[in-house]
Protein backbone atom coordinates (compact mmCIF):
# COMPACT_ATOMS: atom_id res chain seq x y z
CA UNK A 1 0.00 0.00 0.00
CA UNK A 2 1.74 3.57 -1.05
CA UNK A 3 0.78 6.37 1.80
CA UNK A 4 -0.87 8.70 0.14
CA UNK A 5 0.14 12.26 1.49
CA UNK A 6 3.21 12.58 3.86
CA UNK A 7 1.29 15.80 4.91
CA UNK A 8 -1.40 14.22 5.34
CA UNK A 9 0.40 11.29 7.74
CA UNK A 10 1.95 13.86 10.32
CA UNK A 11 -1.22 15.73 10.39
CA UNK A 12 -2.70 12.98 11.57
CA UNK A 13 0.11 12.19 13.91
CA UNK A 14 0.30 15.61 15.36
CA UNK A 15 -3.69 15.81 16.28
CA UNK A 16 -3.67 12.26 17.97
CA UNK A 17 -0.19 13.56 19.65
CA UNK A 18 1.51 10.74 18.92
CA UNK A 19 5.13 10.34 18.29
CA UNK A 20 6.77 7.93 16.53
CA UNK A 21 7.37 5.22 18.91
CA UNK A 22 3.44 5.47 20.28
CA UNK A 23 2.38 5.20 16.93
CA UNK A 24 4.67 2.11 16.26
CA UNK A 25 3.47 0.50 19.47
CA UNK A 26 -0.09 1.22 18.93
CA UNK A 27 -0.14 0.13 14.94
CA UNK A 28 2.29 -3.06 16.10
CA UNK A 29 5.07 -2.08 13.64
CA UNK A 30 8.75 -0.83 13.85
CA UNK A 31 9.46 2.63 14.45
CA UNK A 32 11.66 2.99 11.64
CA UNK A 33 8.49 2.29 9.46
CA UNK A 34 7.13 4.83 10.92
CA UNK A 35 10.12 7.20 10.99
CA UNK A 36 10.49 6.27 6.92
CA UNK A 37 6.95 6.69 6.26
CA UNK A 38 7.19 10.32 8.04
CA UNK A 39 10.87 11.91 6.87
CA UNK A 40 11.12 12.88 2.85
CA UNK A 41 15.16 12.34 2.78
CA UNK A 42 16.57 9.53 0.55
CA UNK A 43 15.91 7.10 3.44
CA UNK A 44 12.30 7.53 3.23
CA UNK A 45 9.64 5.22 1.97
CA UNK A 46 6.12 5.06 0.72
CA UNK A 47 4.78 2.09 0.86
CA UNK A 48 3.88 -0.39 3.68
CA UNK A 49 2.10 -4.00 3.63
CA UNK A 50 -1.74 -3.95 3.39
CA UNK A 51 -1.99 -5.06 7.15
CA UNK A 52 0.37 -2.25 8.75
CA UNK A 53 -1.76 0.07 6.45
CA UNK A 54 -4.95 -0.83 7.96
CA UNK A 55 -2.91 -0.85 11.53
CA UNK A 56 -1.76 2.37 10.72
CA UNK A 57 -4.85 4.17 9.80
CA UNK A 58 -6.68 2.46 12.44
CA UNK A 59 -4.32 3.37 15.36
CA UNK A 60 -4.69 6.82 14.03
CA UNK A 61 -8.62 6.28 14.05
CA UNK A 62 -8.49 7.48 10.46
CA UNK A 63 -11.27 6.41 7.65
CA UNK A 64 -9.83 3.35 5.80
CA UNK A 65 -8.63 3.92 2.40
CA UNK A 66 -7.69 7.76 3.48
CA UNK A 67 -3.91 7.69 4.24
CA UNK A 68 -3.14 4.51 2.10
CA UNK A 69 -4.52 3.01 -1.32
CA UNK A 70 -3.48 0.29 -3.07
CA UNK A 71 -0.03 0.17 -5.03
CA UNK A 72 -0.45 -1.14 -8.94
CA UNK A 73 1.99 -2.90 -10.03
CA UNK A 74 2.11 -2.65 -13.85
CA UNK A 75 3.04 -5.62 -16.45
CA UNK A 76 4.49 -4.76 -19.44
CA UNK A 77 3.02 -6.40 -22.58
CA UNK A 78 5.13 -9.55 -24.33
CA UNK A 79 8.89 -8.52 -25.12
CA UNK A 80 8.05 -10.80 -28.62
CA UNK A 81 9.73 -9.03 -31.24
CA UNK A 82 8.63 -9.18 -34.82
CA UNK A 83 10.80 -10.37 -37.75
Amino acid sequence: MRLISKQAFRQYMGFRKLSNAELAKEAKCSVSTIAFLRSSGKSSRDTVGAATAARIESALNAPPGSLFAATVIGASASNKQVA
